[in-house]
């Protein structure tokens, strides 16, 4: 959740951008190399809060030290605001404390339904973004273009969402459906034609021979952090059910 909000404002609304220069030759890689601080460190304390059952007043607390770390990474150097204000990741952050809680409290009373599914969604996106998708990316391997519209990072941002939501679905359908295994490597062949017309058609750019290996660590990625997820809330709702039996 917080990655995908925090991609949004970033990379295709254009709120800020971040200069770590962890990848100089690349700014709007650098800018998320940067931007990753924030989204683990704040869903770290998000999860601290409602782990540890902070009061509220903890929510205002730790909302306005990190309003203060924005304001020291603007005099820093390392970080512009553009449109967005610091007042806005103070607010922001109240309303992300809060929700963190509500879902905290929706797993560990299971999850069910739809809502199971999105929980998985969300973890996919954020899981294969910054493990795969990014990481093909910095090495050259895996890209996507960036001449689909005139901003080039609209471009990127535009095809990033489509691909990891179509492949998201697709992956969790195979996973969650009870068709037989020759029925779901036909989808899967069926993945690997649709990336084949992507890279003709310069949607995805390769490098030179890296494919297969490329369109296989992305699908099969994709189709093992699904797995992985589920298993992870499986396990949940199973230690809830035992503790409520003792």
């Amino acid at each position: 959740m917080t990655f995908c909000f925090e991609m949004m404002i970033l990379s295709y609304l254009k709120a800020y951008t971040y200069y770590p220069m962890l990848v100089p030759n690349s700014p709007p890689d650098d800018s998320i190399a940067g931007n990753l601080f924030s989204q683990f460190s704040v869903s770290a304390t998000a999860l601290l809060i409602v782990s540890l059952n902070m009061k509220y007043y903890w929510y205002f607390i730790f909302a306005l030290v990190y309003s203060i770390i924005e304001e020291l990474f603007i005099v820093l150097g390392v970080y512009k605001q553009h449109w967005y204000q610091t007042w806005m990741t103070f607010v922001f952050l109240l309303i992300l404390f809060w929700v963190t809680k509500h879902a905290y409290r929706i797993c560990f009373s299971g999850l069910k339904g739809s809502i199971r599914y999105i929980f998985i969604f969300l973890g996919l996106v954020t899981l294969h973004e910054n493990s795969i998708i990014w990481v093909l990316r910095l090495i050259g391997i895996q890209k996507f273009s960036e001449n689909l519209q005139d901003d080039k990072q609209h471009s990127l941002i535009l095809l990033a969402s489509l691909y990891m939501l179509l492949l998201g679905i697709i992956c969790m359908l195979l996973y969650f459906s009870r068709v037989q295994w020759g029925w779901k490597l036909a989808v899967i062949l069926l993945l690997y034609i649709m990336h084949w017309l992507a890279m003709m058609f310069d949607l995805i750019i390769y490098k030179a021979g890296w494919f297969w290996i490329s369109t296989s660590i992305s699908i099969w990625g994709m189709y093992f952090f699904t797995y992985l997820i589920d298993k992870i809330y499986e396990s949940r709702v199973e230690t809830i059910s035992d503790f409520g039996q003792e």
